[in-house]
């Protein structure tokens, strides 16, 4: 029986020694693993901060951008307003002088028109006379 036990110890401390080869086996996988993971997680923060550096100058730049064309955009408004309130002036100038217009049409029209009769009854009364004293 004492053999028996010395063979199970025996067999008890070579599957020991396999479950720690195997252990130590993954151990050093992960241990590689690991660091390849580290690695690559360096390379990754590298890179976010070269992104991060480059491209605060582009935000900076388009902050600018915003701004001024907000600037730009507010100063179009106040020029609209401004336009828009000359366009009513200049409408009613007009008004004003098309109403001037009728009203000395009006007054001015019937003389005119009188006096151009008048004018023409006289050459016409001259043209008779000089016909007949041509004759």
């Amino acid at each position: 029986m004492d053999q028996i036990v010395a063979i199970l110890n025996v067999i008890g401390l070579i599957s020991l020694i396999a479950v720690a080869v195997v252990v130590i086996s993954f151990l050093l996988k992960a241990k590689s693993a690991l660091h390849e993971l580290m690695s690559t997680l360096r390379s990754m923060s590298q890179t976010i901060d070269r992104i991060e550096k480059d491209s605060k100058p582009v935000f900076i730049q388009l902050e600018t951008t915003l701004q001024d064309t907000s600037s730009t955009m507010k100063s179009v408004q106040k020029q609209m307003s401004t336009v828009e309130s000359a366009l009513g002036s200049i409408k009613q100038i007009a008004d004003r002088v098309n109403d001037l217009e009728a009203r000395l049409q009006a007054k001015i029209e019937k003389p005119v028109m009188q006096a151009a009769g008048f004018v023409s009854g006289i050459t016409n009364a001259i043209e008779s006379f000089m016909a007949e004293f041509k004759k």
